[in-house]
């Protein structure tokens, strides 16, 4: 398995840069097509004004700001990725919200880089439902990356949140090509036994699994938060410098329960200053 497409959400230069070079980074290893995409939202953006504006008519002159602004994005995309040492590259303008055209256009690549935080036009969608919207339809591996992380070449020390259950067995599968890569894997085990049972020694079955695909795993048992959360207790790993990247399945429990008591979903996006590799 590897990455044979890898698709970008371009935004703001400023919260893009790290993401622009990590999606860059993994392209190159993989010997990938990278492709870039912004999103001007000018199709909400006319249809959300025109029922404001009753009988008003909306030109292109009240929208064309939005499709402009992506086009600059898009180029600055090209130019990050081409002195990354990226080329050729493919651009994407879509005049719909991120929150529409991403899941849809995932469907057609093997990996989506997208922000921690997006900052999309404020009539079009908040920061936390496009992310939570995007992970839970896109049907491929999601990276999110902070804008302040410092992770921006392929990483080599990620850190497994391993709790047995499917979502976090998916999210292992699509980590196969980085961990390969990895120079140490550790495997953060967190209530295994709900999923394979309390005579088995906690991760001796991951570690059998990805030794099969030629990856050694340090299996891990940490010690609870003070809180009882497990995102915090990841995000306590992440933060003490030894890994570059958190692999980890996502919602687990019902979208209700994750919307109205949160969850260690919501946790880690939003504290995390390293990437997150996740899938649904």
């Amino acid at each position: 398995m590897s990455y044979q497409s890898i698709l970008v959400h371009a935004c703001q230069p400023e919260l893009a840069q790290a993401r622009y070079r990590l999606a860059a980074a993994i392209a190159l290893a993989e010997g990938t097509r990278l492709t870039g995409i912004a999103l001007s939202g000018a199709i909400e953006f006319i249809v959300r004004c025109s029922a404001a504006a009753g009988v008003a008519p909306i030109g292109p002159d009240d929208y064309n700001f939005l499709t402009d602004n992506a086009k600059r994005t898009l180029t600055d995309f090209e130019n990050a990725v081409r002195a990354a040492g990226v080329v050729p590259l493919e651009s994407k303008l879509s005049e719909e919200s991120a929150i529409r055209a991403l899941p849809l256009e995932a469907r057609y690549c093997d990996l989506l880089l997208i922000g921690q935080v997006t900052h999309p036009d404020a009539i079009l969608a908040d920061d936390y439902s496009l992310a939570r919207t995007i992970l839970i339809h896109a049907p491929c591996p999601v990276m999110v990356v902070p804008s302040t992380t410092t992770v921006t070449r392929v990483p080599v020390r990620p850190l497994i949140a391993w709790d047995g259950s499917m979502e976090a067995s998916r999210a292992v599968r699509a980590a196969l090509p980085l961990l390969r890569r990895a120079a140490s894997v550790t495997a953060a085990c967190f209530h295994p036994q709900k999923y394979s049972g309390t005579q088995v020694q906690a991760g001796t079955q991951l570690a059998t699994y990805l030794a099969s695909h030629g990856i050694d795993v340090e299996i891990l048992v940490p010690a609870p938060a003070p809180t009882g959360n497990i995102g915090e207790a990841l995000l306590g790993l992440a933060a003490t410098g030894a890994h570059d990247l958190i692999v980890m399945g996502n919602f687990g429990h019902s979208r209700f329960r994750e919307l109205v008591l949160g969850g260690v979903t919501e946790t880690v996006l939003a504290g995390t200053v390293v990437p997150v590799l996740t899938s649904h």
